[in-house]
This record gives structure tokens, sequence and C-alpha cells, in this order.
């Protein structure tokens, strides 16, 4: 396996002699092996190991794995560094997940210390059937063509040498070499999604196709040639036809729709990225609202928590969140604003404001400014917005009707129907403030987590 990756690192250029390298070890068996073999290699190549270890202050082991990963940098004459955080503590506050929060963290503390050794990268025991899980947990989440690329070799400052291998290589190679690793409990909780992956999809997967693991790697890597093509596609796309303003951008909505679907989501993506400074992905939702805006007519808007976007006669403008947006004279409806409900927080449509909690005690009191939906019921992109031609909600299982007969029934005047909030995906209504839910998200007697927004401002003609 040493020859493997030596091969592997060669080829993909992820050091070079004399390098600084900051090796992530927890002790357990992927990365107790990648700092084994990278400290075999470490004279041949002069290369000046720093291995840390990130405690994340969820497991009492981890005060005696420190000392086993200090031992195991020390027995193999490299610098040893630690650094605790408090993760449980950091999830809650930034109402993340302890699994999102660690990651951050720890790559975080990771670069920091690279940074303070003066380190050419940063190496994790990522290997092949990481590499499958990635994909499959992009998969399972809905990811387009740059998800399924999963994890490179090189990432930026992130080196990957053990991509070469699988687990049962590693597996093999620790035994070879008589490593005894640490066995971190949280790898055994399937309260992580990853986990389940790996404990529970991935061998039921190896029951259809025993190659699994190794198909899905070399999807990955198609997936990588095809999408590195398309990055390129779209940054001479972007250069050629995507304007900068002061402060944002805009791009010709007849160019834009000309263009072939794969180069218009990237390219909406891509202004995106320039205008709110996100480097990741963009939901799709998103991109597709935005992508529609284009084939629209003038007036239309835009708002999320980074980026607001409108449309003028001729061009599709996205502007930092909080920049005045021009008005623009020959706007067919009242507000065609379209508002992402992404979680908790506040957001504003026209003269209204809603307030989003998540609860998993119900409201006790009736309020018509209070919409209460069952979270877990529907996994839907809810958005704020006011009606559109099409627009309909279920009140029953087999009690469907448009929301314009709906408006009519309740004999709510034409004039005040523009002005009335809802929560929406795509023409699917989910409430109507001041009204009522739609049977997919209302509130069931097995309802244990609640999506409750408040509303105040405007008038809700109820």
């Amino acid at each position: 396996m040493l020859e493997i990756v030596e091969a592997f690192c060669l080829k993909h250029n992820l050091f070079a002699p004399g390098d600084t390298l900051v090796v992530a070890c927890s002790g357990g068996p992927d990365s107790l092996a990648l700092l084994d073999v990278l400290a075999r290699l470490k004279d041949a190549y002069a290369l000046k190991l720093v291995v840390c270890y990130v405690h994340h202050g969820i497991r009492k082991a981890a005060d005696r794995e420190v000392g086993f990963v200090r031992r195991a940098a020390q027995d193999r004459d490299c610098l040893f560094v630690t650094a605790r955080v408090d993760v449980p503590a950091l999830a809650a506050a930034r109402h993340e997940s302890e699994e999102t929060t660690g990651r951050i963290e720890r790559y975080r503390i990771l670069r920091r210390t690279a940074a303070e050794h003066h380190a050419a990268g940063i190496a994790v025991a990522h290997h092949q059937n990481d590499q499958a899980e990635t994909v499959l947990q992009h998969l399972l989440r809905g990811s387009g063509l740059t998800g399924l690329t999963g994890m490179r070799p090189k990432s930026g400052d992130i080196i990957r040498p053990f991509l070469a291998v699988t687990r049962n290589d590693i597996e093999t190679y620790i035994a070879g070499r008589g490593l005894v690793p640490c066995d971190d409990e949280t790898n055994h909780w399937d309260i992580y999604m990853r986990n389940r992956i790996r404990r529970r999809l991935l061998p039921e997967l190896m029951q259809y196709n025993p190659n699994i693991v190794s198909d899905l790697n070399r999807l990955a890597d198609i997936a990588q040639g095809e999408d590195a093509y398309m990055e390129k596609e779209t940054e001479t796309a972007y250069a050629a036809w995507v304007c900068q303003d002061t402060p944002g951008c805009h791009i010709a909505k007849k160019k834009l729709t000309s263009l072939p679907v794969a180069l218009q989501r990237r390219l909406v993506r891509k202004m995106f990225q320039q205008i709110s400074g996100q480097a990741g992905n963009i939901p799709f939702h998103y991109t597709e609202q935005l992508r529609m805006m284009a084939s629209q007519y003038t007036g239309r808007q835009f708002r999320c928590r980074t980026i607001w976007a409108y449309t003028t006669y001729d061009n599709l403008h996205m502007i930092p969140a909080g920049t005045a947006i021009p008005v623009i004279p020959d706007v067919r409806r009242q507000d065609d604003t379209i508002v992402p409900l992404d979680g908790p927080g506040t957001y504003r449509l026209g003269p209204y404001t809603v307030t989003v909690t998540l609860s998993r005690k119900r409201p006790q009191e009736k309020d018509l400014r209070v919409c209460v939906l069952d979270y877990n019921r529907h996994s839907a992109f809810y958005v704020l917005r006011y009606r559109r031609p099409g627009d309909k909600i279920r009140l029953g299982p087999h009690n469907g009707k448009t929301l314009k007969k709906y408006f009519i029934d309740k004999k709510i005047p034409l004039s005040q129907r523009d002005s009335i909030p809802l929560i929406a995906h795509n023409e699917n209504i989910f409430w109507i403030f001041g009204q009522a839910a739609a049977f997919e998200a209302s509130v069931q007697t097995e309802t244990t987590f609640y999506m409750i927004g408040t509303i105040t401002g405007g008038d809700l003609h109820a």
C-alpha cells in the first residue's frame, strides 16, 4: 500500500520535496495509517509533518486519545499540536447539527495550524469507501453533477493521499504494521447520516453490486472531468455575457434563456456566488426561480438573505441584499417578490414581517396571524409570496381547488387578493395567512415538530 499511496501522491502533485504538511489524526484506523505512511515517506521527500488532534468536546475518551496521538507523533519524529473546541455548545448556538459544526471547527483549526507552521497542505485520511459514501450522501440530497464529483485528491489546501486505497487495504496495512488504533464510538452512532450510509446503505447496495465502492469512485472521477469542462465553459460565458454593475451584476434575459439549460444554471449560480460571496452550492430552488425570472415579464423580484434579484425589460439583475431596487415603471403585478424561507429567522414581504421558529411544542392559542405547519410532513422548499395564476390548494385528501376559487368561495374581494401573503412551493399553496393550511402541511395528532410563522404588519383581510 505504501507504493500505491506514494505513486498516487506523485501523480496528483499532492506534495513537493521539502514541504511541511499538517496531518489530521484522531488516532482512528484511517488517520493513524495515514500518519504512519507519510512518516515512512518523509525522509525520502524531506517532509516536515505536524500532527494535529482536534478535541471536539463530545467524547470523554478523546481525553485519552490526545495522549495516544501525541505518542504516535513523537515515535515518528513528528511535531504534535492539539486544540479543543466545545462543539455541542457551538452547534446549539448556531442551530446546526454537531456533525456540521464539528466539520467546520475541525477544518478551521487545521487551517490555523497550517498557517502557523507555513504548511503547504493539510493531509486527511479520506479513502475510496469515504468517497463512495460522499457520492451517495450527495445523491440522496438531490445533488447535481458537481455534488457527484465527491472529493478530489487535492482541493485547495486539503490533500487526500488515501483516495488511492480502500478501507480493506487500510485494515490489511494496519494488521501488517502491528498498529493498534483507537475506536471512536461516535462512528457507530446512527444519529449521523454518514454513519447510516456506511453501516446500513452501502452494505445493502453491495448485495446488488459487490463492486459498488469502485463503481461510485469511477462515477466521481467521470463527474470530476465533466464538471471541470463545464466550469471552464461557465467562466468563458460569464466573461462574455455578465456585466458588472455597482454593486451587482446583470445578464441579458434573452441571452441567458438562449443558452443550454445546464449553462444557464451554472451562470446563475456563479452570479449568485459572486454577489453573495458564498463559495458553496446554491439551493437548486434558488437557481430555478432566478433562471425562470429571465423568461418572465419586467418587475419580478427575488429576495433571500444574501442577494436580491429583479428584472427589467432586458436584463436579470442581482445585487447584495439590502441594496435599493430601482422602481420599474412597467410592473404588471403589485408585488411579485419571492422570499425563500430558509429556516428560523425574520423575513419581509411588502408591509409584512414574518418571524419563523421551529418548536416541538404546538402553540396553544389560535391566532390568525400565526401559521403552524407540520415541519416533518413535507420536504418542499417553502417560499413567502403573493398569489400567481395557476395557484392551487388542497384542503383535504380529496378536496383540491384553485386559489382563485378558494378566494371566491370565501368572498374575499378581488381588490384584496393580490396582497394576502402565502407560503408556497411552486404553484402549491401550503398556507394562506389569516385563512387556512393545506392538507399536506397541516398539523396532525402525530405531529412532533412544528414550523411556526408569526406575521406582523399589513392587513390580512381575515
